[in-house]
């Protein structure tokens, strides 16, 4: 056997190194995807925001427990959930109210401790150590005076209202506060910006920072405090295995403690690396399976090689008295030695592999290991490449000894096509499957690459008849060339084998790039559409003139910027209010996004905001009204907004008590900074039932002296009423003519036109229909009645779930926006670093602090860090070697083969056919087989792509929009299929330019060449 070996050393290096590449298949994908999981944890552990890490514990106090402290709350950390955090913060929160002046109304306040909280201040003054000290920030010190030794009072708050009243808590100011910016310790809950901001849901009363005093203030006070537990993740410590194990115990802890308040945030994230491992257990497998099964097609192609030059072995062994066991054994024992020599080697190959991969894909310092699940893997690799060995050899083994002593096998024995039959039913059910969605699973992983064996191997039955007849119709018309390289595919194993080969490896190179350009074209779609903008920048404007003045002032010095507001609601499920410039946020926005988006729906009327100076009003007022079954008579206001966005009305007459009158007014507006005119209203009685019929003139209205111009042309907003109630305005001369139909009591309006009513939205999904008329929360933190315009899928940034409004309209109504809950943000056209550091610096020369920056490629490059974007990169890797397999298969079917090859030209050369001809038959021959397999392997990579595709995740979690485009990438379809033709073809070329060159006369007599 050895002797046997070390004659054939070439089929056994061939054997032993596609055997090798088979078991680097199956090592290689459990190897790599535990490295995938690893990076999964390392992006969703060490990478991420500590506030999506970390898990809070808390328990409010109750009557039975008046003197709880976050200790208690500690002692119950579970010992799964303590392993993988860091030193828990222990905190006290208490939210009261406080009067930060004398004579001033309380305002809300939240009197806190944390533990380590001086580390994280910049202190000036004393750190709070006894009961009663605090720390008052160095923005409310300024606001309200506070100096240290400054007492102040916070009321204790009562479970219930028999419970006897509880004295103030005094607290006496040792020290100011900065909060030091450090997101690790504070998780998104920092304790000043408070400051003076006005609170819209408490009356617009000023808020004030939080308070920081020692625990001890705790001990016997505040009895509605709640202890809070907070635990960062280590990273150090969290595992695969750890973390589950953790996410467990704290679920077991809230079951068992259901007065324990416990976040879902460890089993956020473990849910995540799940969904993430999921992932890679379908795209990893999905790669390696197409190559080892391009790899044991291979190693059963060189083995039906290797076979064929033992047909006279066997015919020896057989004539020798050995029987057709003893013969099997001679022979498989010669084949399966060199499978068994690869295992170790594409064992090692593969951890090598792996390493190299790692290093260019996946994050630093994410550790090495190789999982047990190699060991049913290896042995898989084992089995089957023993049996692609056995089905190889079983032909021979069942010719007679006459036919195997022929030269050339018989095309009676070449075997039933069981094999075949069976490649081209999985395929067709798999494809069947898929297409129906019946089929998953490894089954479907398996199809496309068992679709391209299939049609390789029909073609291989199909291609050598064809050649045959092509051959037979050449040398009729005297073609010698074509006529000896149509007989020689028609005629050679080889031929056959290496379009099979070609047709495979093709298909496996331009599915995998297919694929990634497909997966990155919808992750970049993605990331546009979530950004909006190629930059979007967050800054601190505190209301909506000012945002806009920022993109002036980016305009100015020639960058591109759209002021963007974006408030989302409470609710996970309502729309999203995005109030922009249309004309620049169509400029700035990437196109895709905004396609179909007509901005001229939100352009301003033409109308000029009306504005009112400080001072009274004065005006002429006549009035014939009829009035039923009301008592009050009504009264004329005028409707006005502040500068700061408040709505403010004036009463300036009284129609009545008569039905007919007029009279002269001065009414003051109390418009100490001026106004903008909103409207004209009647105000009724409210009284149900009653009705207010007939006309009122204006003349002469001014304010402060000055005219106010309400009677051009344009002014006034038609108004129209289903039930024909309303005030309708109309101008004569120099006059205002209302018209009055108010019923049921209530009050009717006229408005001025600088602004629509409703005002026009553009809406993204199922939000709402176009012209439906709906209230929407808008950028001041209110509610705005919208007529939709124009409903498209999607909206930029908002996505399916959002409201587009007109931000300067919205500015004329009221500048001021919700800062706590709005998004204040510039949109730059233009991403690149030396664009967006010369905005920043614009920005803060004009005094506007930039929060944040985010721009579209680091929204990309997050979904590329993920198991799809890892696993689907390999997919390039996968191609390439497929490739360098079938070149491989190339070369070892030249070398077993070039020796029959050049007999069979040097007798043709002895018949007296020309050396060119010969040349160009035995290039036609390497060539056609070669480009034969590389078109079929393209349209196979299409048809795989159009049902393999929709199967691989793309995200790690799916979004309703944009929608998933699956339709080939052809530029990389076509570029593929060229770098894989020139490739092959270049080697085939090759090949047969070193056969030709071996060629001699004397080849015909047998002889060494």
């Amino acid at each position: 056997m050895w002797a046997a070996l070390r004659h054939r050393r070439g089929q056994v290096i061939a054997l032993a190194l596609v055997s090798a590449l088979v078991a680097t298949c199956a090592v290689f994908a459990p190897v790599f995807a535990r490295s995938v999981d690893q990076a999964l944890l390392r992006v969703h552990v060490t990478e991420a925001d500590p506030v999506t890490t970390a898990t809070a514990i808390s328990r409010t106090r109750t009557a039975q427990e008046p003197t709880l402290l976050p200790g208690a709350v500690a002692d119950l950390v579970p010992a799964e959930l303590a392993a993988v955090s860091e030193e828990p913060v222990l905190a006290m929160r208490y939210a009261g109210q406080l009067s930060p002046q004398r004579g001033k109304k309380p305002s809300p306040v939240v009197v806190r401790s944390r533990s380590a909280v001086c580390d994280h201040l910049e202190v000036t003054g004393s750190c709070p150590q006894a009961a009663g000290e605090v720390l008052v920030s160095q923005a409310d010190a300024q606001a309200w005076g506070w100096e240290r030794g400054a007492r102040l009072a916070v009321p204790q708050t009562k479970f219930t209202r028999f419970d006897p009243d509880r004295p103030d808590v005094e607290l006496t100011v040792v020290g100011t506060y900065t909060v030091v910016d450090d997101p690790s310790y504070w998780l998104s809950d920092r304790p000043d910006g408070k400051s003076g901001v006005p609170q819209p849901d408490l009356d617009n009363l000023p808020g004030i920072d939080d308070l920081f005093t020692a625990e001890a203030t705790f001990a016997d006070a505040m009895p509605t405090a709640s202890a809070v537990v907070v635990l960062p993740l280590d990273p150090d410590t969290a595992t695969l295995d750890s973390l589950p194990a953790a996410a467990a115990s704290a679920e077991r802890l809230h079951e068992e403690h259901p007065e324990l308040g416990v976040d879902e945030t460890t089993r956020t994230v473990v849910d995540g690396i799940a969904t993430g491992r999921g992932q890679t257990a379908v795209i990893v497998p999905f790669v390696m399976v197409q190559l080892a099964l391009l790899s044991v097609l291979v190693l059963f192609l060189v083995a039906q090689a290797a076979v064929d030059q033992r047909r006279h072995d066997v015919a020896l062994a057989r004539l020798r008295g050995r029987s057709r066991s003893g013969a099997r054994r001679l022979l498989l024992t010669e084949l399966v030695v060199p499978v068994l020599l690869g295992l170790p080697i594409g064992f090692a190959v593969a951890l090598l592999v792996a390493v190299l991969v790692r290093r260019s894909m996946l994050p630093e310092g994410i550790p090495f290991e190789i999982p047990l699940a190699i060991v049913p893997w290896l042995l898989g690799a084992l089995v089957v490449s023993v049996l692609a060995v056995h089905l190889a050899a079983r032909p021979v083994l069942r010719e007679p000894v006459n036919d195997l002593l022929r030269s050339v096998r018989p095309s009676a024995a070449a075997g039933a096509p069981v094999a075949e039959v069976v490649v081209v039913v999985l395929a067709v059910l798999g494809v069947a499957g898929l297409a129906t969605g019946a089929l998953t699973g490894p089954a479907a992983l398996a199809t496309p690459t068992l679709l391209a064996i299939a049609v390789g191997v029909l073609a291989a039955r199909l291609v050598p008849r064809l050649a045959a007849r092509r051959a037979r119709s050449a040398m009729r018309r005297g073609r010698v060339a074509a006529a000896v390289a149509g007989h020689a595919i028609a005629r050679r194993p080889a031929a056959r084998r290496v379009l099979v080969v070609t047709t495979v490896a093709t298909a496996i190179a331009v599915f995998g790039a297919n694929a990634v350009v497909v997966a990155d074209r919808n992750r970049q779609a993605r990331a546009e559409l979530e950004t909006g903008a190629p930059a979007v920048v967050t800054v601190d404007s505190p209301d909506a003139p000012s945002l806009m003045a920022a993109a002036d002032t980016l305009a100015d010095r020639g960058i591109a910027a759209a002021p963007v507001a974006m408030i989302h609601p409470r609710a996970d499920e309502a729309a999203a209010t995005m109030a922009t410039d249309p004309e620049r946020f169509v400029e700035v926005a990437h196109p895709q996004t905004v396609r179909g988006l007509d901005p001229d729906l939100l352009t301003l009327p033409e109308q000029e905001p009306i504005t009112l100076p400080a001072g009274d009003a004065t005006a002429r007022v006549s009035w014939d009204l009829t009035v039923a079954a009301g008592e009050e008579p009504p009264t004329l206001v005028l409707d006005m907004t502040t500068p700061d966005g408040d709505d403010r009305s004036a009463r300036i007459a009284t129609l009545g008590p008569r039905a007919t009158g007029s009279r002269s007014i001065d009414e003051r507006l109390f418009c100490s900074d001026g106004c903008r005119l909103a409207g004209v209203r009647v105000s009724t009685s409210g009284v149900a039932g009653s009705e207010v019929r007939g006309t009122v003139t204006v003349s002469d209205l001014a304010v402060g002296g000055r005219p106010v111009p309400v009677t051009g042309e344009g002014v006034w907003a038609s108004v129209e009423s289903a039930d024909g109630t309303g005030l309708t305005v109309t101008t004569k001369g120099e006059d205002l003519h209302l018209d009055v139909a108010a019923a049921d009591g209530a009050d009717v309006s006229a408005y001025i036109a600088d602004v629509p009513r409703p005002m026009p939205a553009i809406v993204s999904g199922g939000v709402a229909q176009q012209g439906d008329v709906l209230r929407v929360l808008d950028v001041t933190g209110g509610q705005t009645e919208v007529r939709v315009d124009e409903r498209v899928a999607a909206l930029p940034a908002a996505t399916d779930r959002g409201v587009l409004l007109s931000l300067p309209a919205l500015a004329r109504v009221t500048g001021a926006l919700d800062t706590t809950r709005t998004e204040r943000q510039l949109w730059l056209a233009d991403a690149s670093p030396a664009a967006v550091a010369e905005a920043e610096q614009v920005l803060d020369d004009a005094g506007i602090a930039v929060r944040h920056v985010r721009t579209t490629a680091e929204a990309d490059g997050v979904y590329d860090q993920s198991a799809s974007g890892w696993g689907l990169q390999l997919a390039l890797l996968g191609g390439a070697l497929a490739v360098v397999l079938a070149g491989i298969v190339l070369l070892i079917l030249a070398i077993t083969g070039w020796r029959a090859a050049v007999r069979d030209l040097a007798a043709l050369r002895v018949s007296g056919v020309g050396h060119r001809s010969v040349g160009r038959a035995l290039r036609t021959e390497h060539l056609t087989s070669v480009a034969v397999g590389v078109v079929l392997g393209a349209v196979c990579a299409l048809a795989g792509s159009w049902i393999a595709l929709p199967a691989l995740p793309f995200f790690t979690s799916p979004a309703a929009v944009p929608a998933l485009d699956h339709a080939p990438a052809w530029p990389a379809v076509g570029a593929a299929t060229v770098a894989v033709a020139a490739i092959l073809l270049l080697i085939a070329w090759a090949l047969a330019l070193g056969v030709l060159r071996r060629v001699r006369l004397s080849a015909a007599k047998g002889e060494p060449t």
